[in-house]
């Protein structure tokens, strides 16, 4: 099971990105393959939130766009979308406190605690995910 970070979505449809053609290249594979890809609320959300706003992205996505984007990615067969488990929060606040992930790390944790849960794999160019303990992590752009 892969669990792609909010980076490497951006970049797979950022087309202004120096990375955009191997992460959407890799996206468009790992979408098409046999193995689960994973989304949750925080990645999907976290995605929208970026890829929507001018100030980040040269060529923003409508809010339509972005929904339309979504949904073709849940409706794909290999898709997984991952709830909290009930021991999440637990979880969040164990990686969050053994490596003092505050403020921008926070979110990493929580995306950590997803891919322990599920035992999924995360798919980042964010080397902070280092951190956390008990995860497994790929850098598609660095392969």
């Amino acid at each position: 099971m892969i669990l792609p970070d909010v980076n490497l979505l951006i970049y797979a449809y950022n087309q202004s990105d120096p990375r955009f053609k191997t992460a959407s290249n890799w996206f468009q594979n790992i979408m098409n393959g046999q193995k689960s890809v994973c989304f949750c609320w925080e990645t999907i959300n976290g995605f929208i939130r970026i890829v929507t706003n001018k100030a980040a992205v040269p060529y923003p996505y409508t809010l339509g766009e972005t929904f339309q984007l979504v949904d073709e990615w849940l409706a794909f067969p290999n898709t997984i979308f991952l709830k909290p488990s009930n021991d999440h929060f637990e979880l969040i606040k164990k990686l969050a406190l053994d490596t003092n992930a505050a403020g921008t790390l926070y979110p990493d944790a929580v995306i950590a605690a997803y891919a322990i849960s599920y035992n999924a794999t995360i798919a980042s160019c964010d080397r902070d995910f280092r951190l956390f303990d008990g995860i497994k992590l790929i850098d598609p752009l660095a392969i």
